[in-house]
């Protein structure tokens, strides 16, 4: 086998991936959020409240480019936010219950696709799969 084969059959594979998280973004309504927005999501999940300071610092972005991102985010009722009781000045933002999907729709997509897998592949043939992503792990540089 040589390497454009390989390219032929590994492009297969990642266009069955790649419609997986198209069917999974149709199921939730998630087709126009794009992976920059999907980023912000996952870190507001990842810190469940945050502030509009710390996103924009985060993502090194200014603070109205970030507040313009969470008021769309907040309109399609994505994400929420609450007052801080101390200091009005602030507001935390956290996920709403479609937000914490859209944050790990990657989850989702990746078991659409191991769904499609075991339809597809036989036992031996799904070990060896493992196997060599398993190759693929960490410390892999």
């Amino acid at each position: 086998m040589d390497k454009e084969e390989l390219r032929i059959s590994f492009n297969k594979f990642l266009k069955m991936y790649f419609d997986s998280c198209k069917e999974v973004y149709d199921e939730i309504n998630a087709s126009r959020i794009t992976g920059r927005q999907f980023r912000y999501l996952r870190e507001i999940h990842k810190r469940e409240e945050a502030t509009l300071t710390e996103l924009a610092e985060h993502f090194q972005i200014s603070k109205p480019s970030m507040n313009e991102v969470l008021n769309k985010f907040e309109n399609t009722k994505i994400i929420k936010k609450r007052r801080s009781e101390t200091d009005k000045r602030y507001s935390y933002i956290s996920l709403t219950d479609i937000g914490v999907i859209l944050a790990t729709s990657n989850e989702l997509e990746s078991k659409r696709a191991v769904t499609k897998m075991f339809e597809t592949l036989n036992e031996k043939e799904i070990l060896n799969i493992k196997n060599s992503f398993d190759k693929f792990g960490d410390d892999h540089k």
